[in-house]
């Protein structure tokens, strides 16, 4: 099986699996698969490695056991991690310097899933590692037909427009947004609901393809219906909206005058990215724009 660090072969199914992230454990969930290990962001002050986890953010309530948990998702503790005696460890490219460990205890498969369409390309090679194929087909067929619905369920005022998709870390940087472009997972989720994006701002290499970086002063710049502000890092949803209330330049666009602006959580709107993750944003989505 080909993925992001190179090809990886398994003796037979796998039945005990790690989740390095929650983009990975979405992945698994979606094909009925149960982790026994679990890594998440150093930055969230977990428990003890070792520790059973049960609070999983967004998808913790389709966790029906308590996977054990291993540390930071790109960096796990490999002591922890070999006592569980996986048979095959999934995480993101991210954690490239790491495979040569990873692989060493098991199997080990890394996804990019930053872009969008990425995860329907490799949940089916995840599929083939766990001997689920047709769910596989079966989750990507529902999630499509999931997606048109989403469209129709938009109000009338929103369909077709245009939006503006950012993020804002606050703190030091609240004045600082950035652009989400169609090649991003979280910008082309609003394109597929037939959003056009609007896409002010300039380039800037260290955000690679599809990104876009945009002060405060170069808002005025958009004329968008709809602003989506997605808080990220530390930021909170909270946060950013007070941020944006106490912000002259943004209190001027015509969005911020209609009340169209909607401020969510970079943790199901950007660290999921996963077919279970698009149905719980178009719910949120739902309530959040009545």
């Amino acid at each position: 099986m080909r993925h992001a660090a190179g090809t990886t072969t398994l003796p037979a199914p796998a039945t005990r699996v790690v989740a390095l992230g929650p983009h990975a454990l979405d992945l698994l969930l979606s094909l009925g698969i149960q982790p026994v290990g679990y890594g998440e962001a150093a930055q969230l002050n977990l428990r003890q490695y070792g520790s059973p986890i049960r609070q999983i953010r967004y998808l913790g309530s389709r966790v029906t056991g308590a996977p054990t948990y291993v540390g930071d998702r790109f960096k796990p503790n490999l002591e922890v991690l070999a006592s569980l005696k996986p048979d095959l460890i999934v995480g993101e490219h991210f954690a490239q310097d790491t495979y040569p460990a990873l692989n060493a205890i098991a199997p080990t498969l890394l996804f990019h899933g930053t872009h969008s369409g990425d995860w329907q390309k490799t949940l089916p090679v995840l599929a083939r590692a766990v001997n689920r194929p047709e769910r596989a087909a079966q989750v990507i067929r529902q999630r499509a037909a999931a997606a048109d619905r989403a469209r129709q369920t938009l109000p009338a005022w929103l369909r077709g427009r245009r939006a503006l998709v950012i993020w804002n870390a606050g703190g030091a940087t609240r004045d600082l947004y950035t652009v989400l472009g169609p090649h991003d997972w979280t910008g082309g989720y609003f394109q597929n609901l037939g959003l056009t994006l609007d896409l002010p701002g300039r380039q800037d290499p260290s955000l690679g393809e599809g990104y876009l970086k945009l002060s405060s002063e170069g808002l005025s710049a958009t004329r968008a219906d709809a602003i989506f502000v997605i808080a990220s890092g530390k930021n909170t949803a909270a946060q950013a909206r007070r941020d944006w209330h106490a912000n002259p330049f943004a209190q001027r666009l015509p969005a911020s005058r209609a009340g169209h602006v909607y401020f969510l959580d970079i943790q199901l709107f950007g660290r999921l990215r996963g077919p279970i993750a698009e149905d719980l944003m178009t719910r949120e989505l739902t309530r959040t724009l009545r």
